[in-house]
């Protein structure tokens, strides 16, 4: 047997017994390293899926900043105003690509799928109108197909092969849509890549299959394009950090992991406040931090669906505020925004913790109102809302006065799904604004004839004149000698293809009340002397309201219509009442001797239904007067109206006046009229309102007799 001496046994023991402790390290620091690996390849995953959420984010914000900001541009309102003039509005588009630093702009009729006017860089107009055009045709946006444009605002990112496009979609009024695209090129892919922190971003062509990539949608062809960078840290940096620490000692070991844990949790609390500031930008408005339309349909349709299990109600209460525009005009866009952010503030105090303000555009607000038992409570909150709206805001030490009008709608009785109830609310909504504004109204079951066709006239006039929807019926006014057709008046007409025949009445009042009468008399006005140059030598009639002459350039418009229509002069006559004289005689007696200069005829409509036609009759230069219907309607009960008549008839003659008899239905009234010298008659007896083809063909039966007349002494 051999002796080991006691020195070798010593050192023999201690290597034994450094061996488990070795062994206990070395499995520590492995299962270190496997806690490790896998912390780490969590943490790459983790990195991973906030790169590409930073990416789609940031790209999907590219797409939305520009669309605010061409939004925002001064164009859109120029736009609006020369939809139908493709020069004018190219200008405008080019003029919007250089602020904006767009490369193309498209402006689109969203009815007929038209393209109204294009402008964009010369190297890539081809290219950029290509793909706009296939991307109308193959997009599925909210509201945008192939045939139609939606009246949705859209904005988003796409590629065309070769390039990674910012695209917006704005809509101007309510026919047209402004399609406008920005590239992102090397310069904007550094200035992203600087801004998320993420190294070498950059767009490569065809797909792959790294993980740091993000592919852009492409419009269904074949061609791809993918965004890809390099991530931040790899996993593999991490072990390797790791196994550095853990070649000293274990401690080192759970340094390095505690490290790891609470960066991993920064991280995360990172990533996750990141994406609680996305997600609440997302369903707030950004400038009054109140929830928007998406967030409170949303709340909307839940307590709908839990109506069953409770036995109270909800309410819903549209806010729409009065002179809002005027603040705008007045005091400035920043004015304008303080006052929406005030109102809120005003407003949040008065609601229930249960209920919901929310913010739906410019000045529209929403509230939803829970837990009530009758319609008391909603009118109890609008008048106070009212109320606190009446109190005058401050801006800059000046106090603006604003109202505010509300419409009450009630669930369930005034409907069980989200479009019903918010559609109840804005019929009350209307009907508050009908009766003065500055006031609420609650939804009744049962609208007024009128008030639904004026509602109709509120929601479609606009479109039915953009449109050319109108059309013009013409009534004769014939020789009162030969009964021979003299001229023609212009009368509008608006045949609704749902509802039939809307009466004049009806819409030319709502018209004037919402402010389209400028643009229905201007449609009028150029129809009538585009027909009238079917009727060579034919003087044509048109109606124009005193709002419409009030305008500062009503002469100029009557003058370039003539023109762009090449009507000869004195062949339109410009009827005229009494009430477009009375608010200023100055400016009327202006224009009135400006439009004569121009070769227009005016005529003095409804003669004898005022106060002071006399007066009208020596100040301003009428070439015709219009005898009012109602005389002729009492003439046969009194004797006093033939008097009066008469009178007028001559005193129109004496004046050197032309003198028009209107509302002519009898052949006494006829004879009458001819007897006392008046020179022309208007009435159902010679025709009622015809169209112009009507005209044409009474135009030719005089032409026939005239030639049947004359062949025997031709003969």
């Amino acid at each position: 047997m051999k002796i080991v001496p006691p020195r070798a046994q010593k050192g023999q023991g201690a290597s034994l017994s450094i061996v488990p402790i070795f062994l206990l390290v070395l499995c520590v620091m492995g299962s270190m390293v496997l806690v490790a690996n896998r912390a780490a390849d969590r943490q790459h995953e983790y990195e991973l899926d906030r790169e590409r959420r930073q990416v789609a984010q940031t790209l999907s914000f590219e797409a939305e900043r520009l669309m605010t900001s061409v939004s925002r541009d001064e164009a859109l309102g120029e736009l609006f105003q020369v939809q139908r003039q493709r020069e004018q509005a190219e200008r405008i588009l080019a003029s919007l690509n250089r602020r904006q630093a767009t490369d193309f702009a498209i402006l689109i009729n969203r009815m007929e799928g038209e393209v109204v006017a294009e402008a964009g860089d010369a190297e890539s107009f081809d290219q950029r109108r290509n793909f706009i055009r296939q991307f109308i045709e193959g997009s599925r946006l909210r509201g945008l197909d192939a045939t139609t444009l939606g009246i949705g605002r859209e904005a988003r990112i796409v590629q065309d092969g070769v390039n990674v496009i910012n695209l917006a979609a704005v809509p101007i009024g309510r026919n047209h849509v402004l399609i406008v695209t920005r590239a992102l090129g090397a310069n904007g892919f550094r200035r992203l890549s600087s801004m998320l922190a993420i190294p070498n971003l950059r767009a490569v062509p065809g797909t792959t299959n790294v993980e740091t990539s993000y592919a852009i949608p492409s419009l269904g062809g074949t061609e791809q394009l993918a965004i890809v960078w390099s991530p931040s840290r790899f996993a593999a940096d991490t072990l390797a950090d790791l196994a550095f620490y853990g070649l000293f000692a274990s401690i080192a070991i759970g340094i390095v992991s505690i490290f790891l844990i609470k960066r991993m949790q920064a991280s995360t609390a990172a990533i996750l406040k990141r994406e609680a500031k996305a997600s609440h930008e997302a369903r707030h408005d950004p400038l009054s931090g109140l929830p928007n339309r998406a967030v409170f349909c949303e709340r909307l349709a839940e307590n709908i669906e839990d109506l069953v299990n409770r036995d109270t109600n909800i309410a819903v209460l549209l806010l729409d505020l009065d002179k809002f525009k005027d603040v705008n005009d007045t005091y400035g866009h920043a004015a304008g925004d303080k006052v929406i952010v005030d109102f809120g503030n005003r407003v949040k105090p008065l609601l229930k913790q249960t209920d919901l303000i929310a913010r739906l555009g410019g000045d529209e607000f929403a509230i939803l109102q829970t837990g009530i038992h009758s319609h008391l409570e909603p009118s109890r909150l609008a008048q106070a809302i009212i109320d606190a709206t009446n109190k005058p805001f401050t801006m800059d030490g000046a106090q603006m006065r604003i109202g505010v009008t509300v419409g009450i709608s009630i669930s369930p009785d005034d409907g069980t799904d989200v479009a019903t109830i918010l559609r109840a609310a804005d019929t009350a909504l209307y009907r508050a604004k009908n009766e003065g504004r500055n006031r609420f109204a609650l939804y009744e079951h049962r609208m007024t004839e009128a008030e639904r066709i004026r509602k109709l006239v509120d929601d479609e006039l606009l479109r039915a004149i953009e449109n050319d929807e109108l059309t013009l019926a013409y009534q004769p006014q014939v020789h009162a000698d030969t009964a021979r057709i003299a001229s023609v008046e212009a009368l509008v007409r608006w045949r609704h293809p749902t509802h039939g025949l809307i009466a004049p009445g009806v819409f030319i009042a709502a018209a004037e009340e919402r402010g389209l009468i400028v643009a229905l008399g201007e449609w009028v006005m150029r129809r009538a002397c585009q027909d009238a140059a079917r009727w060579p030598g034919l003087r044509v009639g048109v109606n124009v309201s005193a709002l419409q002459f009030r305008q500062a350039n009503f002469v100029q418009d009557v003058h370039r219509i003539m023109r762009e229509t090449n009507l000869e002069t004195g062949r339109l006559e410009i009827e005229l009442t009494e009430s477009v004289l009375v608010e200023d005689a100055d400016q009327a007696e202006a224009a009135m001797m400006e439009l004569r200069a121009i070769g227009v005829k005016l005529a003095l409509d409804d003669f004898g239904t005022g106060y002071s036609s006399l007066i009208y009759l020596r100040r301003f230069a009428f070439d015709k007067i219009k005898i009012d219907k109602s005389f002729l309607d009492s003439m046969e009960a009194t004797g006093e109206s033939a008097i009066l008549v008469h009178s007028v008839v001559h005193l129109g003659r004496a004046l050197g006046l032309e003198v028009t008899a209107e509302g002519v239905e009898t052949e006494e009234q006829r004879r009458f009229l001819q007897a006392v010298g008046c020179h022309y008659l208007q009435g159902f007896l010679f025709s009622r309102p015809v169209p112009a083809e009507t005209i044409d063909q009474l135009l030719a039966a005089e032409r026939a007799e005239d030639a049947g007349r004359n062949a025997p002494n031709a003969a």
